[in-house]
């Protein structure tokens, strides 16, 4: 009778059934331009676009950060974590075998045996499914897993970047504040000897003495804001605080790209973007988990067997007198759990639907992440433009005011005027420029872009 169940509850370990909903992928709608249609190129390679800026302390920076970078080493752990709980999630697919052995002293006319060893093997057939839902679910949590891993090599590109294109920011504008103090000063130094002729009053004196010391407080926190983004680098490459301060010595301009921008179509985004594959795969494990659920309603078969010696004696036991085999089938099936086993389906259930609104909401989120960034990085350009000429416009007007009041032909408020216009107005070009880099930063990262090509030198 054993023989004819364990016979045929074999084809059932090897064909089985599968409960619960096959999952299909979303098929998601973007839109088919961007809003900025005129940046867009279906042709835009984005695997390496830190190297765009044409720097080469950055490009150090990018490669030593994906060697050394902490949370890339969190991510790197949960990969191999999520990759041994997958093999656990398919272990109970095969047999497991146990080895066991028990020995008693005796006494009297107490029956039993004294000495026993034993392998014993047990196989839980997976009838409906269960377990190799629950290995799908693994297999979904493990891919998720490397997408997290790319969405932080993303992130990581993109702080790099930002950070070094910040510190440079800091640093211009550390100088131009610098240059226009000396200017200031220059002034001041015309306007005391102007006094001394009797050509300038106290009130002019005191006038560039209060520009000059209001033009000095603007560089201290600037010092403070570029040390700030210098320890930040240190940090994200994994080293001390500081670590880097020679080798990021004030000297380079702020990096910027001169060819044209080059984006892709949104569609791209369901290729790149690894936090939208990572929502994929959890939709696609609460799918797998809904079987797991409605697997736990039905019946459990399991084959048993053991082979081994037993005696009442060890001299006996060794001689191997008595051996002993058994194998044969269990079952077992809930009757009575108080709705719990439905409740967890009705859980699973609700876990996915929550998966699904989650991965549509990420796809918006993606779309609008892009949408907003082309927005900020090309109005920038546009008030960098502006901005430009501004200075051009202002340079020329303090330049005319110092002349006439030299000359004894203008006020000495026209040259004050003037030259806190023109520190206004580079100091925001300045600004500006950092910002159409660090926007353009924000752009790639918006986009998904550099996780390929940084997988490729971290050799993952």
């Amino acid at each position: 009778m054993r023989r004819h169940l364990a016979s045929g509850l074999l084809p059932l370990a090897l064909t089985g059934c599968l409960v619960g909903p096959d999952y299909r992928a979303p098929e998601p709608r973007v839109p088919s331009a961007w809003s900025e249609a005129e940046a867009a190129d279906p042709s835009a390679d984005l695997a390496a676009w830190w190297t765009r800026f044409n720097d080469e302390t950055l490009v150090s920076l990018v490669e030593r950060a994906l060697a050394a970078n902490l949370d890339l080493r969190i991510a790197d752990a949960r990969v191999r974590e999520a990759a041994a709980l997958r093999r656990v999630a398919g272990a109970p697919l095969w047999p497991s075998l146990d080895a066991s052995a028990q020995g008693a002293e005796r006494s009297g006319d107490a029956p039993g045996d004294a000495v026993r060893g034993a392998l014993e093997a047990s196989w839980e057939i997976d009838v409906f499914g269960g377990t190799r839902r629950a290995l799908e679910a693994a297999r979904a949590d493990h891919e998720a897993s490397v997408a997290d891993r790319r969405a932080t090599l993303v992130l990581l590109l993109g702080e790099v970047a930002r950070g070094y294109v910040e510190l440079r920011g800091f640093e211009a504008l550390y100088e131009t504040v610098t240059r226009n103090l000396a200017t200031q000063r220059e002034t001041r130094d015309l306007t005391l000897a102007q006094a001394r002729a009797g050509l300038a009053s106290d009130l002019d004196v005191e006038r560039a003495r209060a520009l000059l010391a209001t033009t000095a407080a603007e560089l201290p926190p600037l010092d403070g804001a570029r040390r700030v983004s210098a320890h930040r680098l240190d940090v994200l490459l994994g080293l001390s605080p500081s670590s880097l301060a020679s080798e990021l010595a004030p000297g380079a301009p702020v990096p910027s790209v001169a060819d044209a921008l080059l984006v892709g179509v949104p569609a791209d985004l369901l290729r790149r973007r690894p936090d939208l594959a990572r929502a994929e795969r959890a939709l696609a494990a609460a799918s797998a988990r809904i079987g797991v659920a409605v697997a736990d309603l039905y019946p459990r078969f399991t084959l048993t067997g053991s082979v081994g010696l037993r005696s009442e004696s060890v001299k006996a036991f060794a001689r191997g007198d008595t051996s002993f085999t058994a194998i044969g089938p269990n079952v077992s099936w809930p009757i009575f759990a108080a709705g719990r086993l439905r409740a967890n389906v009705k859980v699973a259930d609700a876990v996915h639907e929550q998966a699904l609104a989650s991965y549509e909401l990420a796809l918006l989120e993606a779309v609008e992440d892009v949408e907003n960034a082309l927005v900020r990085h090309t109005r920038e350009q546009l008030r960098r433009r502006a901005l430009r000429e501004a200075v051009d416009a202002n340079r020329e007007a303090a330049d005319l005011a110092r002349r006439l009041y030299a000359n004894g032909l203008g006020a000495f408020l026209d040259v004050l005027v003037a030259e806190r216009s023109l520190l206004e107005s580079e100091s925001r070009l300045v600004e500006s420029e950092t910002a159409v880099s660090t926007s353009l930063v924000a752009l790639y990262v918006a986009l998904g872009g550099g996780w390929e090509r940084a997988e490729e030198l971290r050799g993952s």
